[in-house]
Order: C-alpha cells, then structure tokens, then sequence
C-alpha cells in the first residue's frame, strides 16, 4: 500500500511538470512582431539571453511571453530551449528522463521549414544558372548501355527510365 501511495505522489509530481510551458531565451537582440510574419509590425526588441515562455509554435515562428508580460511572436531561429545559464545535461537520472519523454508531443506532424540562411529574398529572385556547372553536371550523366552494364554487374534489375532532352522532352529510346 505505502508503494502505491508513493508511486501515486511521484506520478501527481511529474505529471504537472510534463504539461508545462516550454521556456527559452533570444540568441541575440530578436525583434517581437505581433503576427507570425516578416512584415509584421513590431512590437519590441528583445535583447540577448532575454528569457521567454513558449506559448505555441506556428512553422517558424514561436509565439512567447516575456517575464514584464510582453507577448508576440519571435522567429524560431532567434530562441535556444532552456535557460542561458544552464549547464549541459549528462545522462541524467531515471526521473529526468521520465519527465522528458512524457511531454506532449506537438499535434501536427508537419514539416517545418524555417528558411534558407545566407540568402536574401533578393538574391533568391534574382538567382541565375551557372552554365559550367550545369555543363560539369552533364559530364556525371551515365549513357543507357552504361547503366545497363553497372546493373548487371551489380545483378540488379534492369528497369527502363525515361531520358529528357535540355527542353524537358522525352529522348527516343535507344534499343
């Protein structure tokens, strides 16, 4: 009886602390937007190793809660988990361990993609081909007979695939 009682108490401890908010605090000063979105207005300036409560995640934005009650959102790329103070963690005991794979599990399983670093929308958009590397591409492409010789070597199963000409039309099949 005193067992259960005991494994009751233990279970009425980690259960609450499972289903707490996550917190963390900014990498560097982090601008705090009042929509999930670049051009937002903004509300504040975080400055760095300001500690923030996560309150939702939405793709790459987290929506926190400052200490002084600010509230908005933040990018996730601007927030590391945990406290700035905190030492790395070892193996960590049995207790630990049983708190953190009982934390809920984020309802979407969606992918998320939180952007492409080092690149402005600018650059993006005026992206333009490098022809040597394209033409260097080229030199790795395998001729039909010579994927069919690795296949056999391979005793792999020959599989006909399609060939495409620079304009994206199918070439003849070569027999």
């Amino acid at each position: 009886m005193k067992t259960l009682l005991w494994l009751v108490a233990l279970l009425a401890w980690l259960i609450p602390s499972a289903y707490a908010a996550e917190t963390g605090y900014t990498l560097k000063a982090t601008e705090v937007k009042d929509k999930p979105f670049l051009d937002a207005n903004t509300l504040t300036t975080l400055p760095e190793k300001t500690t923030v409560e996560i309150l939702t995640r939405q793709g790459a934005w987290m929506q926190i809660k400052t200490a002084d009650v600010k509230q908005g959102w933040i990018r996730m790329l601007s927030v590391r988990l945990g406290s700035p103070d905190q030492k790395p963690q070892g193996g960590g005991s049995l207790l630990s361990s049983l708190a953190i794979s009982s934390r809920p599990r984020p309802a979407s399983t969606s992918t998320v993609t939180t952007g492409v670093r080092g690149f402005s929308e600018e650059d993006l958009a005026n992206a333009k081909p490098n022809a040597a590397e394209v033409e260097k591409m080229k030199g790795y492409a395998a001729t039909p007979e010579e994927a069919t010789r690795l296949a056999e070597s391979g005793k792999l199963e020959v599989k006909p695939v399609a060939y495409f000409d620079e304009n994206g039309k199918p070439l003849k099949e070569k027999k």
